[in-house]
């Protein structure tokens, strides 16, 4: 399957950003295209390939991913600890491990060991994991600074005092925070002209001016790997939907083998479940994770995050048929959906099958406000939406007979590819997880 994983990275990060600004507070939209732009650039000086260009800048866009996932993991610590949090110093550490670990899913071009894990480390050893510059992958020094210079400078302000005065803060930093090779790279490489390209409205045209545009023929495994990671990273911004995104793509990817999908299309299909709330990284956790019931306010703010998702993925070239069934999953057939008020002439059986697929994972999982549903009781309400002329009745009616019947993925079918277990059964257990 051909695909640009960075096309796709640079589209979902500005909800990545978004998680940033929320839970650590000192940055702004477009900070890991800056800092992508920044490791490029001083990549290149240094004289890393081509190929270390593009993968510098899909690790810059992925340097914070595993932010909602630690906090996560905070609040369950927290209850064992008289509410109290991780210090900071466990907090990146454990940010810079897990992200390591989920940066394994994707299918990089050149080593990439430890990037992740070594991004906060100063040159002086005096970094998280106490590693001094000598010890540490030169693309995660590259990083590191780029992340610095983004922290401690407002970017979009082009003018000759803000350029010499990043230009003299990573002088006063050289072998402390920087090593001597890569401060010194910078210094020499980054221009006043390079102020305007980091701009807001500059910094998509400057990345992929930076960096060759390639569509790479993936493995199906690769492809569901990256949407794995995209569905954990969505689905950890709030607890109670821990396994969501990954429950609507799994069911996604089921249903496309009932109706006999070609493998390609399926694997799609499964993308577009892993990432129909995309746009939930951009709404805040007090609204996501608010226990008891939404104000009529929260709860238009929590419908925007379909059109967040729309807009998110329809940067995506190539991407139509994720972008409508993944976006458009809240539509329903007699209008009254949102975002867009779509009806049954404008929806197509992939996205009338994906806005089911996502309400029955939603009916059955646990929620804040509500216990997870039988399968039965979920049938109930979905046909109650049929008689109501919001979603199709023969899906309803097929879902029904395949959760019911607890099918096996037929092993001589194109999607049989997708499924590594003998024995796949689209159920749940006690927790609600996939089994």
């Amino acid at each position: 399957m051909k695909i640009n994983i960075n096309e796709i990275l640079y589209a979902v990060s500005n909800g990545l950003d978004a998680v940033e600004q929320e839970m650590l507070g000192h940055i702004t939209i477009g900070h890991s295209k800056r800092l992508a732009a920044l490791s490029v650039i001083t990549a290149k000086a240094i004289g890393l390939s081509s190929q270390d260009l593009i993968d510098i800048a899909a690790f810059s866009i992925l340097h914070d991913n595993a932010l909602t996932e630690v906090n996560q993991e905070e609040k369950q610590y927290r209850q064992y600890n008289g509410g109290r949090g991780y210090p900071e110093h466990d907090f990146n550490i454990r940010r810079c491990i897990i992200g390591e670990n989920n940066t394994k899913l994707i299918p990089f071009r050149t080593n990439c060991r430890d990037v992740i894990m070594l991004h906060h480390e100063n040159a002086d050893g005096s970094g998280p994991f106490g590693r001094t510059a000598g010890n540490t992958p030169i693309k995660a020094q590259i990083i590191h600074l780029a992340d610095s210079i983004d922290h401690q400078f407002d970017l979009n302000e082009v003018s000759k005092s803000n350029y010499n005065a990043i230009i003299d803060y990573v002088r006063a930093y050289t072998g402390t925070l920087f090593s001597p090779e890569v401060a010194g790279t910078f210094i020499k490489c980054f221009k006043y002209k390079h102020l305007n390209q980091l701009s807001y409205s500059n910094i998509d045209n400057t990345i992929r001016k930076a960096t060759k545009s390639f569509n790479d023929e993936y493995s199906i495994t690769e492809v569901m790997n990256l949407a794995t990671l995209f569905a954990k990273i969505i689905d950890y911004k709030s607890f109670y939907s821990c396994v969501h995104s990954l429950g609507v793509a799994q069911k996604a990817i089921h249903m496309a083998d009932y109706y006999k999908y070609p493998l390609e299309k399926a694997v799609r299909f499964y993308l577009a479940g892993a990432l129909h709330d995309v746009g939930k990284l951009m709404i805040k956790n007090e609204i996501l994770q608010k226990p008891g019931k939404l104000t009529d306010a929260e709860y238009e703010q929590m419908r925007n995050h379909a059109y967040y998702t729309y807009d998110i993925l329809s940067k995506l070239k190539g991407f139509d048929d994720i972008v409508v069934w993944a976006s458009h999953h809240h539509e329903k057939l007699n209008g009254t959906g949102y975002p867009f008020r779509l009806s049954a002439k404008d929806l197509s059986s992939e996205e009338r099958l994906m806005t089911c697929c996502d309400i029955y994972q939603a009916l059955t999982e646990k929620r804040p406000y509500k216990e997870g549903f039988s399968h039965a009781k979920a049938m109930e309400i979905l046909r109650d939406m049929v008689i109501k002329g919001e979603i199709d009745m023969d899906i309803v009616n097929d879902m029904n007979y395949e959760m019911t019947l607890n099918r096996k993925v037929d092993r001589n079918s194109p999607t049989s590819i997708l499924y590594s277990s003998e024995d796949v059964y689209v159920t749940t257990d006690e927790n609600n997880h996939i089994i």
